[in-house]
């Protein structure tokens, strides 16, 4: 998938088996559906799949995209979310709302939150190595 411009709330690019989603303002839910569509191509096409996500400039999750992110999750399974740039409210959101999904939807998916983009990328490039022997390679970006 194409970057969308930087005025756009929603920028998504792809690499291999990591989808990169930057935010800003609220994660709504006419923005939560198309990402998650695009997380589940990206599963089906790879047989898994990492969400990198830059939070420093999201404000916010409402109620409907909370729901709807656990009632996806119910069916689908990423491989792990790596979250940068999280402000403290926001971390505490995301945090409830990948509780609730773990709750829910009977599964354990990893989420971590890290500083930056950099730190983000190596937790993903270690999860790949540690979880499916990946030392690099077209579905692992170092």
């Amino acid at each position: 998938m194409a970057t969308k411009t930087a005025s756009q709330p929603l920028q998504l690019t792809r690499e291999a088996d990591i989808v990169h989603l930057k935010l800003r303002g609220p994660f709504v839910l006419e923005n939560a559906r198309p990402v998650h569509e695009f997380l589940a191509q990206v599963m089906a096409e790879t047989g898994r799949c990492y969400l990198l996500a830059d939070m420093s400039q999201m404000d916010g999750i409402p109620t409907d995209t909370r729901r709807y992110v656990g009632e996806w999750h119910k069916q689908h399974t990423v491989s792990g979310v790596a979250v940068y740039g999280a402000s403290f409210a926001t971390r505490a959101l995301a945090t409830l709302m990948f509780q609730a999904v773990r709750i829910v939807g009977n599964q354990h998916i990893e989420m971590e939150f890290f500083r930056d983009e950099a730190d983000a990328r190596r937790w993903i490039a270690d999860h790949a190595a540690k979880r499916f022997g990946a030392t690099g390679g077209q579905h692992v970006v170092r």
